[in-house]
């Protein structure tokens, strides 16, 4: 007996039934007629599974098996239009022509595409109603965004030359391009996020996921809505610090995707700021002042007046920007040694962490020592931390400035002792 064909068999039903079940469900609550449930999903499942087994032998029944399968399925949707006179979907129909290739796959012994395939399936259909609202609610700039995402993530990035050209063949095309993908990724991906999740899950979840697209215009976005609101501190104290723990959060990932290595040397450091950083912000959190709902409900809607997901301008700047970076580091390292490359990551981190991060990173895995590369990416991380209480202090409310500070100190510090001790031990 051979029990692999049980398994093949067993796996497609299993998986074509978990279909059928959902499709079982929303039948039941609607009351109205349907095409498969539960029990056909199964068999078409079992179906699938036999077509290929049976065409090892003979590859002839495969064809005339799948020209059936298809052919039930043609005339039994029209037999369902009728009976619902009026105009039906075919999505249903569309799930069984699926789940018959899953129990194909599932003979083949591609467990685990055919277990993706059918809960992605599972998915479009369990989540109908929260998918249509959400079409409805996507706006025309934010699909063209989403074609310039495709665009060069797809599109460019294949195409470009994969070696140094310049001083030093510093500048890699591709490499430089990725780093473009790898922020417009973690930024698209955020927004996506935010949008599905709505305002009301929190200034927590808002801050959080803000920060990931940039903490920095979330920063100087909340100083000027503070001037207008200067009885109101701790509200905004708190979503800038939970932005600034999304920044920590985003340079490990990016980081981690470049050069592991890296990773070991600065997620103590960059870990024991962030926990500082939630012990801040759950200290805050506690704390009341007037007016907190009114101006809750309006730093919740701040993070969405960030722009678009994806814009080409930003991205080409970021690429500017990148590329200096990395130009200014290896010629500052070669000139002034260690403190040159320190002094680059000191300035730029002013303006942004994430090109600093990302070309010392970069340094690190070719010729840049990964301590020294370490230190350039805390000094801009520190940098970009402690001025966003800056912007507060000149752009915003200076009661939320001075919490601010205090608690970007508290984080920094907490970042230098982790560094020192992981050092000396």
């Amino acid at each position: 007996m051979n029990y692999s064909i049980l398994i093949q068999i067993g796996a497609a039903v299993l998986l074509s039934g978990l279909v059928g079940l959902e499709r079982e469900q929303k039948y039941q609550l609607s009351k109205r007629g349907h095409f498969a449930g539960f029990r056909t999903f199964a068999l078409i499942g079992m179906f699938g599974a036999l077509s290929y087994i049976l065409a090892q032998p003979y590859p002839i029944l495969f064809y005339i098996m799948a020209s059936g399968m298809f052919l039930f399925i043609i005339v039994s949707y029209f037999v369902t239009a009728g009976i619902r006179k009026g105009g039906v979907g075919i999505t249903s129909e569309m799930a069984t022509v699926i789940m018959y290739f899953v129990g194909i796959i599932c003979a083949m012994e591609m467990y685990v595409l055919a277990t993706s395939i059918a809960l992605i399936t599972l998915a479009f259909l369990h989540f109908k109603i929260p998918l249509h609202k959400w079409a409805k609610s996507v706006q025309d700039a934010e699909i063209l965004s989403t074609i310039q995402f495709a665009i060069i993530a797809f599109v460019v990035l294949p195409i470009l030359p994969n070696q140094g050209y310049g001083p030093y063949e510093i500048f890699n095309p591709y490499v430089i391009w990725l780093m473009v993908v790898l922020i417009s990724g973690i930024s698209f991906l955020s927004y996506v996020t935010i949008k599905v999740l709505g305002p009301k899950k929190g200034i927590g979840v808002s801050g959080f996921l803000g920060g990931l697209i940039s903490s920095t215009a979330l920063t100087l976005s909340f100083s000027g809505e503070s001037k207008k609101n200067p009885d109101i501190v701790y509200p905004y104290v708190f979503s800038v610090i939970v932005a600034t723990i999304a920044m920590f959060f985003r340079v490990l990932v990016a980081v981690a995707i470049i050069d592991k290595d890296l990773l070991v040397q600065i997620a103590v450091p960059v870990l024991s700021m962030g926990l500082a950083g939630v012990a801040c912000a759950w200290h805050f959190w506690r704390k009341k002042d007037s007016g907190k709902g009114e101006v809750s409900e309006s730093i919740k809607h701040q993070s969405f007046k960030l722009k678009s997901p994806f814009s080409l301008i930003p991205a080409l700047k970021f690429t500017l920007l990148f590329g200096i970076i990395l130009f200014l580091s290896r010629f500052m390292t070669d000139i002034y040694g260690d403190k040159g490359l320190y002094l680059t990551s000191f300035f730029s981190g002013i303006i942004d962490v994430d090109a600093t991060v990302i070309s010392a990173a970069n340094l690190a895995n070719s010729t840049l020592a990964i301590a020294v590369a370490s230190m350039a990416i805390m000094i801009a991380v520190a940098t970009n931390t402690l001025i966003k209480g800056g912007i507060f202090m000149f752009f915003g409310n200076k009661k939320v400035a001075i919490r601010l500070i205090e608690s970007f100190l508290i984080m920094v510090v907490c970042g230098g002792v982790a560094m020192i001790l992981e050092k000396v031990l």
